[in-house]
């Protein structure tokens, strides 16, 4: 294990575009709720879809700490103390947050409530509290895998093979994706108790990922990147934005795809996963690049926007509640998704009131066990 660890000031700011991401893909997913595809829902599936990169980033990120801090031998006790401690106390007392207001909810709404104990527990082992909990549970397996995985990268770096590493990870993440595990039947229901627990077989590559650019930072920094590139990168993103504007099209509004491509077929879905990772790569680049340009800026604005990314892992845990409260509350009034300012303005309030109850919460004794650390 390192003893020197070296602290990067632009990790905030990436987390912030991170969790500001989040926010924007559970905002935006209301286009799901439209009857048919209009302007607004295409935009709607446009920034949803760009969005998308957030998780990926926050494992790129996970891998980029995590071989600063442990890029030789562990221990490995300590380690999964120190790690399990950091996520497994939050996600506890959030999925049962979660779960006692949606029984709560479930109940006033007069609507059933399913209370047996082995569901209640599938619930847990699966993080299906509630929607977005899943990503700890993601978590928690890359965590106890790392250990194995390090002894595999540094296997692989000693012997200069770490693109051959890479490239294995992204195309096992392809197949995992084009070819998910089937739902098993437990007690005679269906369930996907095998889906979850393989979860990290398709965001490997990205820990992977992280973990080589911290590997290679200071190769990379010195590494000068032309505006005009930054610019050339945008039309790849705007034929992979299309694209999967397209794909949910074809997902939500049983829009047929070899109407426009008839030559596409069923290699429609292959095209999509395995461009997936280069069109957040390429997200990833430009975050990269905005961060290293504003770290050392002493503006009133951007060092709020570090401060979100210091508060990103409260705020991950709290905005699903504040979202789930103000869809409840804002369409009796006949404010929804179909109108333009519903993005816009659910999205700040949204993020204001996470901000705001993480910066409470942070200053109460042992509050790292409940929203994380906020340094």
């Amino acid at each position: 294990m390192d003893n020197k660890v070296r602290y990067f000031d632009e990790i905030n700011f990436l987390r912030a575009f991170a969790i500001l991401a989040v926010i924007s893909i559970h905002v935006s997913a209301y286009f799901t709720r439209m009857d048919a595809i209009n302007g607004l829902g295409a935009l709607y599936m446009s920034i949803d879809v760009l969005s998308h990169f957030a998780v990926p980033l926050f494992i790129v990120l996970s891998g980029f700490v995590l071989y600063n801090k442990y890029s030789d031998d562990i221990d490995i006790k300590w380690f999964y103390k120190k790690r399990l401690k950091s996520v497994l106390p939050q996600y506890l007392i959030f999925s049962t947050f979660y779960l006692a207001a949606t029984y709560t909810g479930s109940i006033v709404l007069a609507r059933p409530v399913n209370l047996d104990l082995p569901h209640i527990i599938y619930r847990y082992l699966t993080g299906g509290c509630f929607y977005h909990l899943w990503f700890f549970v993601l978590i928690i397996q890359l965590y106890l895998l790392y250990p194995a995985i390090l002894r595999l990268y540094n296997y692989f770096d000693l012997r200069g093979r770490l693109l051959e590493l890479l490239f294995t990870a992204y195309l096992i993440g392809v197949l995992y994706n084009v070819y998910p595990i089937p739902d098993i039947f437990i007690l005679g229901t269906s369930t996907q108790i095998l889906g979850v627990a393989t979860k990290f077989i398709g965001y490997v590559f990205y820990l992977v990922l992280g973990m080589t650019i911290r590997r290679r930072y200071d190769e990379l920094l010195l590494k000068s990147v032309p505006k005009l590139s930054l610019c050339y990168a945008s039309i790849p993103l705007l034929c992979c934005t299309v694209i999967g504007i397209f794909g949910y099209a074809q997902r939500y509004f049983y829009f047929d795809i070899t109407q426009i491509l008839p030559v596409m077929g069923s290699y429609w879905h292959w095209l999509t996963v395995m461009i997936t990772p280069f069109y957040y790569m390429t997200i990833f680049a430009l975050c990269f690049y905005i961060s290293l340009n504003i770290v050392s800026s002493r503006s009133t604005a951007l060092k709020w926007l570090e401060k979100i990314g210091a508060y990103s892992f409260g705020i991950y845990l709290i905005h699903a509640f504040v979202l789930y409260i103000i869809v409840l509350a804002f369409p009796r009034f006949g404010f929804d998704w179909n109108n333009w300012l519903f993005y816009p303005l659910i999205s700040i309030i949204t993020l204001v009131m996470s901000y705001l109850s993480v910066e409470v919460l942070q200053k109460f004794p042992y509050s790292e066990y409940l929203i994380g650390s906020t340094r």
